[in-house]
């Protein structure tokens, strides 16, 4: 009799073998707002962790300064400057856990001494406050990718979200250029249509989507459509599936959506509820309760996560995919996601449904490597 395939067991094999990497997680908000550390902390409402990176056979990542626009307006920059030391705190405090890379070959060495590789990206072209000075302060402190907008719109991109779908204005060319020089990826995760060519026709390295997932599947305005996909990869850039349940389901995403008055209702009465103890409305209490309306909703099943990585992966290519999860910063992903550790759960999914060990290294953090070289040599050229 014929011997079943233990696809869960390849698929952890395949990580240790190769290298795995996140695009995009939200933890650092931890190290600053709650003094939650990288090892040994409880996972409390996070999805990563250095134990549940061990578990999930994750070998590093980019961590994320997000300045969030409300929160912190008229201090975005500041902001960014507190997650950012925030992230090179940790690698200070736990070396031996955790390292701070600015290359690709760090990254390699880092997996070599059993150090999570911690790559630094900005969350939102709104951090850097119209200066490029702070652009290139932000680069020299580590950051190796900017997200041109986040949900909101800023004075010289569009975004996805609110605030204005227009293209990028003269300035937000030169921030594109700039950041082409000094060897940061380009981000248009988030950003809108508009502004989305308007990067590929200005960018002179490739770019990257660090977070977005299919639009043929889930037409949520943050995702890429098919077209735009292979746009992007036929000038050399990687799109990485973002985990969120609601940009992966469109039924999900409307009973989401739905629930939105009575979410806003409830956040809106524990701020003030915060406010009257004289206690700071954390993103982490905010995720709480959205996490609660959440389980609410049947949950997405995790071949619906698959089915998003199978198309782009046919779609243009298995060396223009990654992995974007959003993990910390997402209210819920699928079913049997919860957190870094499931991470092998995706690769054998994939392995199941007929994807090659080969096929799949670039996807796990190859691909990601490879882009980060292409800027690092474009910046030297």
């Amino acid at each position: 009799m014929k011997q079943m395939r233990n696809f869960l067991e390849e698929a952890k094999a395949l990580h240790d073998s190769g290298i795995v990497l996140d695009g995009h997680a939200d933890t650092p908000q931890r190290f600053v707002d709650e003094d939650w550390n990288w090892v040994g902390s409880p996972l409390g409402m996070g999805q990563l962790s250095a134990e549940t990176a061990n578990e999930g056979h994750l070998h590093g990542g980019f961590l994320i300064a997000w300045p969030e626009p409300d929160a912190w307006t008229g201090k975005f920059a500041e902001r960014t400057r507190t997650l950012i030391a925030g992230i090179h705190q940790q690698a200070a405090k736990q070396p031996e856990a955790i390292t701070i890379c600015i290359t690709a070959e760090e990254v390699r060495n880092a997996k070599h001494n059993g150090q999570y590789a911690a790559l630094i990206g900005i969350e939102g072209g709104h951090a850097i406050e119209n200066s490029l000075d702070n652009l290139r302060e932000f680069h020299s402190n580590g950051a190796r990718y900017m997200t041109l907008t986040w949900a909101n719109a800023n004075d010289w991109c569009g975004s996805s979200g609110f605030g204005g779908d227009g293209g990028l204005t003269a300035f937000g060319r030169n921030v594109v250029r700039e950041m082409n020089r000094l060897g940061m990826l380009v981000d248009v995760s988030h950003v809108s249509d508009a502004a989305f060519h308007d990067v590929l026709e200005t960018s002179w390295a490739p770019i990257i989507a660090s977070h977005s997932s299919s639009r043929h599947i889930c037409q949520a305005a943050r995702n890429l459509t098919d077209n735009m996909a292979r746009r992007l990869a036929a000038k050399g850039g990687i799109v990485m599936v973002n985990f969120f349940a609601g940009f992966l389901s469109d039924a999900w995403r409307e009973a989401w959506n739905a629930m939105k008055p009575e979410r806003n209702a409830a956040l809106d009465k524990a701020r003030e509820q915060f406010r009257a103890q004289g206690k700071p409305f954390l993103f982490f209490d905010e995720l709480a309760i959205e996490r609660e309306f959440a389980r609410r909703i049947p949950p997405v099943p995790l071949s619906v996560l698959v089915d998003h990585f199978d198309h782009l992966l046919r779609v243009i290519g298995p060396k223009h995919v990654g992995i974007g999860s959003d993990f910390d910063g997402i209210s819920l992903s699928v079913e049997g996601m919860e957190t870094a550790a499931d991470l092998p759960k995706l690769t054998a999914a994939l392995l199941e449904r007929g994807w090659s060990a080969d096929d799949l290294r670039g996807l796990l953090g190859e691909n990601l490597l490879r882009v980060l070289k292409q800027a690092e040599d474009f910046a030297a050229a």
